[in-house]
């Protein structure tokens, strides 16, 4: 397993003349999922990136809904679940830390 996840945003700029949007980091290599203290270690990791993130690439993120950081945030916590391998996706599941994710 990798030392960290890479959560690729998976949306492009708006024109073609701007770059996509770089990626948001979460470590996980260090956390056990079958634990909930993992767990809601990745939840507060995912929402500490979320925010960094963004912070600096909200007009990407959310071109349509300039300004809304909820809207971005949301999305972000949306894609490092996704961006999971499915075994810990379901951990998170089971144990209910999805409501902190969405």
């Amino acid at each position: 397993m990798s030392p960290s996840l890479i959560l690729a945003t998976t949306l492009l700029a708006s024109s073609p003349a701007q770059a996509a949007a770089p990626e948001m980091r979460v470590a996980i290599g260090d956390l056990d999922f079958t634990r909930a203290s993992g767990q809601d270690e990745f939840v507060r990791r995912v929402d500490a990136a979320s925010r960094d993130y963004c912070r600096d690439h909200i007009e990407i993120v959310t071109p349509d809904r300039l300004g809304d950081v909820s809207v971005c945030r949301a999305e972000m916590r949306r894609l490092a679940y996704r961006a999971l391998p499915a075994p810990r996706m379901h951990q998170l599941a089971q144990a209910g830390r999805l409501r902190a994710i969405r």
